[in-house]
């Protein structure tokens, strides 16, 4: 809506040449210079050139806006444009969806009581964008556009056509509906399932089964197992929820790495107690390592990470010895590209199991997102790592998972330094 204010505004503005020829007046001591690039190249007899006052006025909106002739040439194109879609303009430009706005808004003709239209314009190269085009066509007179830059002198026209274009990025709000939209129906899945074998249980205990015992013993293990999946499933849900709620507000508790590993290992113990595999926690190499920290949240996200690696690590082998080791380590952070350039420490959780295709690797944090190679076999509610992101994300850090099939694989945390949390931005 702001953005069709804004549209409607710079037409009024600029329908009048008065008005236009004020703010010309008034803003020429501090002249904006809009590069050349911003005017499509075309002969300069043919060329209906913007005026100079009006493109100052468009300079002024904060708004991204371009301004086409009567022959759909892009005269220009706000400052605000250029930062916002850079050199998506152009495709913009020339989507099906905007040349259908423009041969609908030239049907109604300049004399329709609203000369405006609407587009959406969907663009997947080189990445996805979705944009919200409105359009607004203006008759203007030709006293306005008397001294504009490359407007032909032997030009007799008394008035000239010009459609104003207002772009908003919907990038975001289509993205984050788009997740709504496969929350919503995963989770309703994730619940179907366990909730339909219940039923289907509770009606055989009623009828063919009501008399006998044996059936009745397995049949209540099962309903067990798939009440406590829900059960989980639920409670993943509320953390994630409140993980949410919180993730804009930055840790004002802050916790030392060393006793970060001594609560972990107190409270990991019991998942390693009656399992064959093994859980190594390694000292850590600077005891004054401290980090500001929800620790609560920072323990919960170690866990994940470990029970992660027991679920899908590999299995016993024939003698019975532990053929799974998780190790959790911390080193400062090392120079590179993935980490911001001020004082960190990075968090590792490392397996030795079976390793993850690196074609799944991108999508792990997504929510419910499960490799289906695995999903089958291992229960789990497919939002571990979703939690894992959140989590890290309102600490200011960064979170890569790395893994090689056959090897392993590694999870690391990118956390600032207590000192440095000040400059820190989220990912």
């Amino acid at each position: 809506m702001m953005h069709e204010a804004l549209v409607a505004v710079a037409g009024i503005l600029v329908g009048s040449g008065l008005t236009a020829s004020l703010l010309a007046a008034r803003l020429r001591p501090e002249k904006i210079e809009i590069p050349s690039y911003h005017q499509e190249e075309s002969p300069a007899s043919s060329r209906t050139a913007v005026p100079e006052g009006v493109e100052q006025v468009m300079a002024c909106l904060p708004a991204a806006t371009m301004v086409l002739d009567e022959e759909r040439r892009l005269h220009y194109a706000s400052p605000e444009a250029y930062r916002i879609f850079e050199d998506n303009l152009g495709s913009i430009k020339r989507h099906p969806a905007f040349q259908t706005a423009l041969d609908r808004l030239v049907e109604k003709g300049v004399d329709a009581p609203v000369c405006s239209e609407t587009a959406r314009i969907v663009l997947d190269v080189p990445h996805h964008r979705v944009i919200s085009a409105r359009f607004q066509q203006h008759v203007l007179p030709a006293t306005l556009f008397a001294g504009a830059r490359g407007l032909s002198v032997s030009s007799d026209r008394s008035q000239h056509a010009l459609v104003f274009v207002a772009l908003c990025d919907e990038t975001e709000a289509d993205n984050t509906e788009r997740q709504h939209t496969d929350f919503v129906a995963y989770a309703s899945h994730e619940l179907r399932t366990p909730l339909a074998a219940l039923m289907g249980f509770v009606e055989t205990l009623q009828g063919p089964a009501a008399d006998d015992p044996e059936a009745q013993q397995e049949f209540l293990g099962i309903m067990a197992a798939q009440g406590k999946r829900m059960q989980h499933l639920l409670d993943d849900l509320l953390y994630l929820s409140r993980v949410q709620r919180v993730e804009h507000q930055r840790p004002r508790g802050s916790v030392t790495i060393k006793d970060l590993f001594g609560r972990l290992k107190a409270e990991s113990q019991a998942l390693f107690r009656l399992k064959k595999a093994k859980l190594t926690i390694e000292p850590v190499p600077d005891p004054a390592l401290c980090v500001a920290a929800d620790t609560s949240q920072l323990v919960q996200v170690l866990i994940n990470l470990i029970e992660n690696a027991f679920k899908y690590g590999t299995l016993p082998d024939a003698a019975g010895a532990p053929s799974l080791q998780v190790t959790v380590s911390c080193t400062p952070a090392p120079p590179d590209s993935r980490w911001p350039a001020v004082p960190g420490v990075v968090l590792s959780v490392a397996d030795n199991g079976p390793g993850i295709a690196a074609r799944h690797l991108p999508r792990l944090t997504e929510h419910f997102y499960r490799v289906p190679k695995t999903a089958a076999t291992v229960q789990g509610s497919g939002l571990g790592l979703a939690i894992v992101q959140h989590v890290v994300t309102r600490h200011g850090g960064r979170f890569v998972v790395e893994s090689t099939v056959g090897q392993g694989t590694t999870c690391k945390i990118w956390l600032p330094c207590a000192a440095a949390t000040a400059v820190i931005k989220p990912s």
